[in-house]
């Protein structure tokens, strides 16, 4: 149980830098769409890098958005109180 808080703790740690990485990525290839020409393959290599970085930021923000849901449903299950049992009050008077 340890290990698994430890998990979600990192996964909820990385999470928010992926997602501001994705959107400045996101910023950078739309400046380099905006400014660049089709025609200059030093524009296009441009893009294409921009926007690997940015499919890689988004991917691993999932990856890690679903880590700690996994993560979290697990800790449901395994801490789950059990069924407390009824109490006898009609046969106590």
């Amino acid at each position: 149980m340890t290990f698994l808080i430890a998990v979600m703790s990192f996964a909820n740690f990385v999470f928010y830098p992926l997602v501001i990485g994705t959107i400045i990525a996101v910023i950078i290839e739309q400046i380099f769409r905006a400014t660049g020409d089709e025609d200059d393959p030093k524009a296009v290599r441009n893009v294409v890098l921009s926007m690997g970085i940015r499919k890689y930021l988004y991917r691993q923000a999932w990856l890690f958005n679903i880590i700690w849901f996994v993560g979290y449903a697990i800790l449901l299950v395994v801490l789950r109180p059990g069924q407390q049992p009824m109490p006898d009050m009609i046969w106590q008077g």
